[in-house]
């Protein structure tokens, strides 16, 4: 072969290889390109799992929190049936409200689409006067199933029509709807959820919580209580009827509004003290507040001294809420460490002054709001005694509480001059030392009354005439 033909083959191979080369470079590119595609789709899809599984836990949350509350939904909401007889219930309503009931008519339903809600309406027609019209609406707003008064339109009686046996009544039309729950998703699968249980317990509050918010609020409707007709004679009694006058119930709310506001004043102090000194003395303080208006809430809410809904109100925003969030704010802060010497002696000394007044109940009720955190109060040597005094107030208050339950007819006493002294008990002639039933002892008999060994506590009945003996703790 000449060198010519060896240099063009030599030539030809050299391009062939340079060619294969190129293409094997194109395709590897190509593969480079492609594994970095690869590489982003995957990146993301990391990504969007990672995501996925930082949200999973507060999704799971709001899952086990829907369905336990979905009962309460189903309860509070109207279905197909129960719509049925919802005219069976109005009707019921009428007759228990005492009002002359006309017509009812079902107003055209809103049309569901998608939604899961639908409202049914009805126009109601009829007369009564203005205490049998509340009665009414009372037992409609607070019946289990939600229903709601969207309009009413009242026509007044005549004043002359007015009677000492029986009021005048008013012509009324009422319209009022409910909602009809119709899920939609009807067909689709629960997804299960692991450790279902467990996880539910740790969100019991929550749950109970967001029941309590969907229920129904419930109010105790009292009737007409001395009030006049608005619509025919406007006065406010005087003296305001068997509860406190309207203008003295304002004047107790402003007062313990005032005073709520001044606590407010000296958290936000206490909060940004510039040390540690002004800060446990403005505490100590705000505690000293706190405990007496806790006190006063107490019993302005056992008394019933609140009827006038305004002042009911704002008792309820401004001074019952305030107070409430206070108390939370300050036990967040304390760290784990149990409520302060300054709350634990302030809660002792409020309940030695209802058990004093012999307001029992009102006594456990100031040991209910620290209750749960006695325990770790307890720990600390410098707390134990305030805890143990405290405990020991709330076992008084309840072991005189059950004492007065208990059923003890004393139906006479014979005080002999040469021998002991017998009391008539339940029908038992019983002396001092004896048993009366398992758990009492009959301490001492006096010409007024008798003492019993209680638990660990002497107890006595005192003897009056007309009224129920009472109960009492001796010091």
């Amino acid at each position: 072969m000449s060198d010519k033909k060896r240099n063009l083959l030599f030539a030809g191979i050299s391009l062939l290889a340079a060619a294969g080369a190129g293409t094997l470079i194109y395709f590897q590119h190509e593969g480079i390109e492609q594994r970095r595609a690869e590489v982003a789709t995957l990146k993301k899809t990391i990504d969007e799992d990672r995501a996925l599984l930082q949200e999973t836990p507060e999704l799971v949350k709001k899952v086990i929190i829907q369905r336990e509350t979905d009962g309460v939904i189903k309860g509070i909401l109207a279905d197909d049936q129960d719509i049925n007889n919802l005219v069976r219930t109005l009707t019921k309503f009428c007759e228990e409200s005492g009002i002359a009931f006309s017509s009812i008519k079902k107003q055209k339903d809103t049309k569901r689409s998608k939604e899961e809600f639908g409202r049914v309406g009805y126009a109601l027609t009829f007369d009564a006067d203005a205490f049998q019209l509340l009665d009414f609406m009372h037992k409609v707003e607070s019946h289990t199933r939600f229903m709601c008064v969207t309009q009413l339109k009242l026509t007044a009686a005549n004043r002359s029509d007015y009677t000492e046996e029986e009021l005048p009544r008013h012509k009324v039309n009422l319209d009022l709807e409910t909602y009809v729950y119709a899920p939609t998703s009807k067909d689709e699968k629960e997804v299960k959820i692991d450790h279902y249980d467990k996880k539910k317990d740790l969100l019991v509050s929550e749950i109970n919580k967001r029941a309590a918010e969907l229920r129904v609020p419930s109010y105790d409707y009292r009737g007409q209580r001395g009030r006049r007709d608005p619509w025919i004679d406007p006065r406010v009694p005087v003296d305001g009827g068997p509860q406190l006058p309207i203008e003295e119930q304002i004047a107790l709310v402003d007062g313990l509004a005032e005073k709520a506001d001044e606590i407010l004043k000296v958290w936000d102090e206490a909060k940004g003290a510039e040390n540690l000194i002004q800060t446990m003395k403005l505490r100590a303080d705000l505690e000293e507040k706190l405990a007496l208006l806790e006190e006063e809430v107490r019993r302005v809410d056992s008394g019933g001294l609140l009827v006038f809904v305004p002042a009911l109100r704002r008792f309820d925003k401004n001074v019952v809420q305030v107070v409430a969030d206070v108390r939370t704010q300050m036990s967040s802060g304390d760290g784990g460490s149990g409520p302060s010497n300054a709350l634990l002696r302030e809660t002792a000394e409020a309940m030695e002054r209802h058990i004093v007044a012999q307001e029992y109940e009102l006594a456990r009720q100031a040991y209910a709001t620290i209750e749960q955190r006695l325990g770790i109060a307890e720990q600390d040597p410098l707390k134990q005694p305030l805890v143990k005094t405290i405990r020991e107030l709330e076992h008084l208050a309840k072991t005189v509480l059950e004492f007065e339950a208990i059923d003890i007819d004393i139906q006479g006493i014979a005080i002999y001059e040469d021998r002991p002294p017998v009391a008539l008990i339940n029908g038992e002639p019983l002396s001092e030392g004896e048993m009366l039933g398992e758990e009492l002892v009959v301490h001492q008999i006096r010409p007024d009354q008798i003492e019993f060994a209680f638990r660990g506590l002497v107890l006595a009945r005192v003897l009056e005439s007309e009224d129920k003996p009472d109960a009492h703790a001796k010091p």
